[in-house]
């Protein structure tokens, strides 16, 4: 790097990452969405921020996961680790129909780079589960092992991202399948709870020098991130525009309330201090509802439905049976 900047992210090496301004590895992806880029531009920027899972060294952070983090903060630490070694993979599994199946060229190419990038990402993550967690250094079993660790949200929502992607792959010139995917999978799966997860580490290890590689591997992934939701944000503007508005409304209604209910029960409202990550991901999901041009109203829906207690719901659902009786 050789200036400051409000994208020091954007230049930045591997080596100069875990030093990075945490508020500013925060912003960036907001930064860069805001900026509504297109996927030729995205593509140039993939260009030019590559980076190798193999160059980040462990040795440091395997001794200090052991001996300097607290025994909560590894619990914690864990199960995010456990979370992104399934989701990065199914990631890499999942996104090839999509690339398949995209309506213009410059999505096709743009799609591609994505695929590398979640290849570096799974490699990454199988080397914190091997070195970092000591899981199974093979990679299926290691995957089994992960499977196990993930809340019963998360593997519902992969159950869900995988039979719309295998019906996008029944349909792959089906435009209305396709922004069904990429809803699910960039504004849900990557835009809410990859992208606050990624931050949410970055934000726990904010002050330590223990673990180098962990943070320079998320911020890594962080950057990468910032584009494959600037993707889906333009693709999904696209469908908004074109009026495909309603098949993405009904994927938000199914998904969004399974991601927003992850890890978090409680109401936002109740929330005090600090933000927690359901507070940061109702936040995300609000600003991408926004960006890809779906009204304010829709965004108060979802988090509403996504919080509503069990009882209204059957109340709700009486009603619903008594009108149509």
């Amino acid at each position: 790097m050789t200036r400051w900047s409000t994208l020091l992210l954007d230049e930045a090496s591997l080596a100069e990452m875990p030093d990075l301004p945490v508020d500013q590895v925060l912003r960036h992806a907001d930064l860069v969405t805001a900026g509504r880029p297109k996927p030729q531009a995205l593509y140039e920027r993939w260009e030019k921020q590559q980076w190798s899972a193999r160059a980040i060294g462990l040795e440091r952070d395997r001794e200090a996961f052991e001996k300097e983090i607290s025994p909560a903060a590894r619990q914690a630490l864990t199960d995010q680790i456990a979370t992104f070694i399934t989701g990065e993979y199914t990631g890499l599994d999942l996104l090839g129909p999509i690339l398949t199946g995209a309506p213009e060229e410059v999505d096709h190419l743009y799609l591609g780079t994505q695929i590398a990038d979640e290849t570096r990402h799974t490699q990454l993550m199988l080397r914190f589960g091997e070195e970092l967690l000591g899981l199974d250094p093979d990679p299926k079993r290691m995957l089994v092992q992960a499977w196990n660790m993930v809340t019963p949200s998360h593997r519902e929502l992969s159950t869900i991202e995988a039979d719309v992607v295998q019906e996008l792959q029944q349909h792959p010139s089906d435009y209305r399948r396709w922004l069904r995917a990429v809803t699910l999978f960039h504004l849900i799966t990557e835009g809410v709870l990859a992208l606050v997860g990624q931050r949410a580490i970055l934000n726990q290890l904010h002050g330590t020098k223990a673990l180098p590689g962990v943070k320079a591997g998320f911020t890594a992934m962080c950057r990468d991130e910032s584009r494959h939701v600037s993707f889906g944000l333009h693709a999904l503007r696209q469908g908004v525009k074109e009026g495909y508005g309603d098949d993405i409304r009904e994927m938000l209604e199914l998904s969004a309330p399974i991601a927003l209910g992850i890890d978090h029960g409680d109401r936002p409202e109740e929330h005090t201090g600090d933000p927690t990550m359901t507070d940061l991901s109702v936040h995300s999901l609000r600003r991408q509802i926004h960006l890809i041009g779906l009204e304010r109203e829709f965004a108060d829906h979802l988090v509403t439905i996504s919080f509503r207690e069990p009882a209204a719901d059957e109340a709700a659902g009486a009603a619903d049976a008594a009108a149509r009786a």
